[in-house]
């Protein structure tokens, strides 16, 4: 791989007596000698070269490696790209071989990135000319991917755990492309249970999520037994679409539920219900949805899959700058897009909100958009799962995490340009207090 068939080149030498792409120095400095992290430097050429053209413009080039730094980046990289991808670079950007795509999503702020990559001409950016539907539910959206009406689409992670798992009778092998988001889900009552808020006491109750295995209903019921409940036999589930939420409130076919925003702001400003607890309550930093597609759709186009890449992670750190986040709001409100209240949608976005029982409280993180997974979340997903008999049989849980994370012979790959990447991590994860080893699965057991 010639590194000087990628990116801009600075038309001048850095002090080493070499020459490097913009945006880098040897001592892993940008061009106006603005220093990124200092314990992550990239003195390969190759290395350079890599970030380069994977991320052609420079300005979210500088935002990433300010943010995680080169090391970082280079591991989340060689975690989130197929092999044939990763051929695909050295095709000096080789021409996409499909640019018409359907791109489906749901109406919750979730969206955020592929709204944004829309609005704002990210996709076209790349190459990209994009369909965004919007679709009612996590089932049907699912559905409408494996039977190829989608190429790619927004997805709750846990779905693409169980459709590479084969539940339901079929394995659909699906990755996972990046996270759209961290947090940005609530867990919330009606009104007449706001001097009842402890979940020991909710025997009974029924809770809507947006579908089985998702995220939602996993940290629900593992929110309930750890109050003491047996979530199979003490509440009831309704698999109900998020924009069906406050209605289903409103009229007292359920006592609460667990969902994507902005149903959680949208009952508090409309009377109905109020916010118990924050998804980051529960798990900070936990993946909500993801962008996925099938793996054979990745095969047959690797070079569309890495444009779809890059215009989701720009989409994505744009998205994450807070100066932005007031603005998203107004797009986001749309009827064509997420359909409800600027304001209640303000909220989600800024972190300053109501919580229906007459505080303002306020959280910057209430919604986050980084877009690199990490393999300890789709181990806890799927050790839930099997928990809650969602998987049958004896689950490889590290390798199910690997192979819907995108983490293929990458590394081989990277070693043979000279590219030496670290191993990619199974880390802790830290969830109501107690910590979760998603190096040691298997340790945590089932229900029974």
């Amino acid at each position: 791989m010639d590194s000087r068939h990628f990116g801009d080149r600075t038309s001048g030498a850095c002090a080493c007596g070499g020459e490097h792409i913009d945006g880098f120095s040897c001592a892993g400095e940008s061009a106006n000698s603005e220093p990124l992290n200092s314990n992550d430097t990239v003195t390969s050429a190759v290395d350079q070269a890599l970030i380069a053209s994977l991320f052609p413009d420079r300005s979210t080039r500088r935002a990433l490696l300010r943010g995680v730094g080169a090391s970082v980046l280079l591991a989340a990289i060689s975690d989130i790209l197929p092999l044939g991808t990763i051929r695909a670079l050295a095709q000096e950007r080789a021409p996409l071989e499909k640019k018409n795509l359907n791109v489906g999503f749901l109406a919750i702020t979730c969206a955020t990135p592929l709204i944004i990559a829309q609005e704002r001409g990210m996709f076209a950016k790349y190459g990209l000319n994009i369909s965004l539907q919007k679709i009612p539910g996590i089932g049907l959206i699912r559905d409408k991917m494996v039977n190829g009406e989608l190429d790619v689409s927004q997805q709750v992670m846990p779905v693409a755990l169980a459709t590479s798992a084969g539940v339901g009778g079929n394995v659909v092998p699906t990755k996972v492309l990046t996270i759209l988001n961290q947090n940005g889900n609530s867990l919330v009552l009606a009104m007449k249970h706001k001097n009842n808020r402890d979940p020991r006491n909710w025997k009974g109750f029924r809770f809507a999520v947006p579908f089985e295995q998702s995220h939602q209903a996993l940290q629900l019921r593992y929110y309930l037994a750890e109050a003491g409940l047996d979530p199979d036999q003490d509440v009831v589930y309704r698999v109900v679409p998020p924009p069906e939420y406050v209605a289903n409130l409103r009229v007292g076919s359920i006592d609460g539920f667990f969902g994507g925003e902005p149903g959680g702001q949208r009952a508090v400003v409309e009377g109905v219900g109020f916010i118990h607890l924050l998804s980051k309550d529960i798990w900070s930093g936990h993946p909500c949805c993801s962008v996925t597609a099938l793996d054979s759709w990745i095969k047959q186009y690797p070079n569309t899959f890495l444009a779809v890449f890059r215009a989701v992670v720009e989409a994505g750190l744009y998205s994450s700058a807070p100066e932005n986040r007031s603005g998203l709001a107004t797009i986001l409100a749309r009827p064509e897009y997420v359909n409800a209240p600027e304001g209640v949608i303000q909220q989600v976005m800024t972190g300053r909100y109501a919580d229906g029982l007459g505080e303002v409280k306020s959280d910057p993180n209430r919604i986050n958009f980084d877009p690199f997974p990490q393999y300890s979340m789709a181990v806890w997903l799927s050790v839930q799962m099997q928990r809650w008999n969602m998987l049958q049989g004896d689950i490889d849980h590290k390798r199910l995490a690997q192979n819907v994370m995108l983490a293929v012979d990458a590394q081989k790959i990277f070693a043979e340009q000279g590219v030496k990447l670290p191993e990619p991590a199974f880390r802790k994860e830290n969830v109501l207090g107690k910590e979760f080893d998603s190096n040691e699965p298997d340790k945590y057991g089932r229900k029974r």
